[in-house]
């Protein structure tokens, strides 16, 4: 059983200093009621809920960079979290762009995925991480930062091909303003599952400025929907071009100077901060053991 913190215990007080001290010894208390319900529930869960899914997830991964810091060794620390880092180029677009292992590293309690200013030849220098299981079906929840340079793509995406696809995306030359060609927002997206098909796409207005601070980006995905939220708030929910088979989940920052997607190229560097990456999977049909909504 978690202990509660004893409120009666804190004195009341008119002096100011005094009644300061005791709010921050109550939040404290309070957060670390809350880390212990939270570290009891991963221990104890068997089936884990999303309200909207039929059926459930047995697994829970949660990656927590929040205690890195600059210099760490990232592919050792992803590697054990069962993450690999990409290495590869892209040769299509207005400009290439290559993934490379330089451009993933920790900051301060973030993983940092950068975006290397263009010289104005050559490839556009960029990062991605991908999960080392393949997986259908999950509920994913990345909490990050917007990096606030124009000109750069950050994806959060479920990906097997071209026709299995799920995206959550920010462009940053587009966040809040509209471009000539690109409407603001968030992109939420289910690639056509049949080539030469249109997608189903949306793209959401943001209420916030996510270079700003940081926010949750979940998308659901379930044999008959997919859902994307932010913060917990329901902004899209496509049952059309759903996928239907397993693949990898990616995370990425890029740009190839398109001014019909990514604008840019970016004149200085861009910076993704993720401070954390919670993936429910391993769905199962039917519920047991000890279960608990997500």
């Amino acid at each position: 059983m978690v202990e509660q913190p004893n409120f009666a215990s804190l004195q009341r007080n008119n002096n100011t200093g005094e009644c300061f001290r005791d709010m921050m010894l109550i939040t404290s208390a309070l957060l670390g009621v809350a880390i212990q319900l939270s570290f009891a529930r991963a221990q104890t869960c068997d089936t884990y809920v999303v309200p909207s899914i039929t059926g459930g997830f047995a697994q829970r991964q949660f990656i927590d960079f929040s205690n890195v810091s600059p210099g760490g060794n990232v592919a050792s620390f992803l590697s054990a979290n069962g993450i690999s880092i990409s290495n590869y180029p892209i040769t299509a677009g207005p400009v290439p762009h290559t993934f490379t292992p330089n451009n993933v590293a920790f900051g301060s309690g973030s993983l940092d995925m950068k975006v290397s200013a263009y010289s104005g030849s050559g490839s556009i220098l960029s990062s991605e991480v991908v999960t080392n299981d393949l997986f259908k079906y999950a509920s994913v929840r990345t909490v990050l930062k917007s990096s606030g340079v124009p000109g750069v793509v950050e994806g959060n995406f479920f990906y097997l091909n071209d026709n299995q696809e799920i995206d959550w995306e920010i462009l940053t030359s587009t966040t809040l303003q509209p471009s000539a060609d690109v409407p603001a927002g968030i992109w939420a997206t289910n690639q056509a599952t049949t080539p030469g098909q249109p997608s189903t796409h949306a793209t959401i207005p943001f209420t916030f400025d996510p270079s700003q601070g940081y926010h949750e980006y979940r998308i659901d995905w379930a044999a008959d929907a997919t859902t994307f939220y932010i913060d917990g708030v329901q902004k899209a929910r496509f049952t059309t071009n759903v996928p239907t088979q397993a693949g990898n989940w990616i995370w990425n920052s890029w740009s190839n100077g398109d001014p019909f997607w990514s604008n840019g190229p970016p004149t200085a560097d861009s910076i993704t901060h993720i401070r954390s990456i919670e993936i429910y999977k391993g769905y199962t049909s039917t519920r047991s053991g000890t279960i608990c909504n997500i």
